[in-house]
């Protein structure tokens, strides 16, 4: 009973030893879930820059546009300029085409009065001569007048040669007043042909400043046209840097939804890598514990079934203590639960089931392998516990090497099952089965942190929540072997 408390508190030192180890790996996974959750950080600032770069991106683009219609109300009022321009433009033309014909009326009006001017210069010269002609004859009559008179008073005769004198002197006026009448006609047309040449002068003049105007208008489209040429090759130049900013837009706005989706993928990844890693660890420990806590246990149970067993022979038979101290030599070498009473020959195991009680009561219990042997009956395969003797049991090293959820996925393998009773100490294995379940919370969470991280992020397709709870779930095996 001592050696036996013994192993079972170096039993328990091991276990502590264990639960310390359990406790710096949990610890360690802790350690590594902040990191997750710094790395989770450091994402979500990136992708705050990247959000903020975009709404850089859509201010740069809401310029752009106000620009593109600031510009093209630019456009619209230089076009509408245009269309007006053009109109005055057209009336011009047509004034001008008046213009034009009235200069070709005025100039075959002025040919006319021009040969009309030169033949009233003609007659004007004609009857300056004839007028100059006049005065000189008229000289020339008073001359001959006063000749006359003196001749009269100083000879007093001749009365016939009074009246033809007298009747040549009315000849004279007479003609004088014809004279005096030509030379106001003329004095009129002269001053009507001064008039006409004036008129003329004044239509010179105009024809000149349209022809200025003209000049002038057909210089100023030329600039207008000018400046719509160069406005429209800016207007084309910023739709083309307005449709290069969209493309650019576009492809940034792409690859912000690639690295998020990305990001994302990486993390939820990763967190699954790491959780699933965790997950066949603490299986894989959990199953050797429990190996080797089942073989502690049965150790102990065959020991003390064979104390049992020794002290009841004792009570009835006192001389059989040196019977039993002798060495088992068969299957003390390949039973993995030490040395068994029913392990011995036939000529050994007869004398102690000679009594009928011992028929009945104790070798029923003697071994757990011998109830196994009992519980599985006729339909147990013959070489089942031969190989599972050979390999060491289902959870021994030198064994299969396949993990425990395989073999679960696989179904159970034939073997031992484990000895009725308690299975060794239990805060163990509910403290395993308690870091289990908390391992399970922490894989949910980061679950619902991705899966909402996915459903509230726009432009990202978001895989289905079943998957990524398939990914983050803990393998089905870890949780019954806990639970059993």
């Amino acid at each position: 009973l001592e050696r036996a408390k013994n192993e079972l508190e170096r039993d328990l030192d091991q276990l502590k030893d264990h639960l310390d180890q359990q406790k710096e790996h949990r610890m360690e996974q802790e350690r590594r879930i902040a990191v997750l959750e710094e790395n989770m950080k450091i994402f979500e600032e990136e992708t705050k820059g990247l959000q903020s770069q975009e709404e850089q991106a859509q201010t740069t683009l809401k310029v752009y546009s106000m620009n593109s219609d600031r510009l093209q109300r630019n456009l619209e009022t230089a076009g509408e300029e245009n269309t007006l321009l053009q109109e005055s433009n057209a009336q011009l033309r047509q004034q001008v085409e008046g213009w034009a014909e009235r200069v070709s009326e005025l100039e075959a009006e002025m040919q006319r009065c021009e040969a009309a001017l030169s033949g009233m210069q003609q007659d004007v010269a004609n009857k300056d001569e004839r007028i100059m002609s006049l005065t000189d004859c008229l000289l020339r009559m008073k001359a001959w007048d006063s000749d006359l008179e003196e001749e009269d008073g100083e000879n007093g005769r001749g009365d016939i040669t009074d009246t033809q004198s007298h009747f040549q002197k009315v000849q004279k006026l007479i003609y004088a007043a014809k004279l005096n009448a030509d030379l106001k006609s003329v004095d009129e047309d002269k001053d009507r042909v001064f008039a006409k040449l004036n008129d003329e002068v004044k239509v010179q003049r105009l024809q000149q400043k349209l022809q200025i105007m003209t000049e002038m208008y057909q210089e100023n489209e030329l600039k207008l046209h000018r400046l719509l040429t160069v406005e429209e090759k800016e207007r084309l130049q910023k739709e083309e840097k307005l449709n290069k900013a969209d493309k650019n837009i576009a492809l940034a706005m792409e690859e912000l939804n690639n690295y998020r989706y990305h990001c994302i993928n990486a993390n939820v990844s990763c967190h699954v890598a790491d959780l699933d890693l965790s997950f066949k660890l603490a299986a894989r420990a959990a199953d050797r514990e429990l190996a080797d806590i089942r073989r502690e246990n049965a150790l102990l149970r065959q020991k003390l079934t064979d104390t049992q067993f020794k002290l009841d022979t004792l009570d009835k038979d006192p001389y059989a203590l040196d019977s039993l101290a002798r060495p088992l030599p068969f299957r003390a070498e390949r039973s993995p639960y030490g040395p068994s009473p029913l392990g011995r020959p036939a000529s050994e195991t007869r004398a102690f089931l000679s009594p009928p009680t011992l028929m009945d009561g104790p070798p029923a219990r003697l071994s757990p392998r011998g109830k196994q042997r009992m519980s599985r009956g006729p339909m147990e395969p013959p070489g089942g516990q031969g190989e599972m003797e050979r390999s060491g049991g289902p959870h021994s090293d030198s064994g299969s090497i396949s993990p425990t959820w395989e073999r679960d996925r696989r179904g159970p393998m034939p073997g031992p099952p484990g000895p009725p009773g308690p299975l060794g100490p239990p805060g163990l294995c509910v403290m395993h089965l308690e870091f289990c379940q908390w391992k399970v919370k922490m894989s949910m969470k980061l679950c619902g942190d991705a899966s909402y991280q996915l459903s509230h992020d726009p432009g990202i397709e978001s895989p289905p929540l079943n998957t990524v709870r398939a990914h983050f779930a803990p393998k089905p095996g870890t949780l019954q072997l806990f639970m059993s």
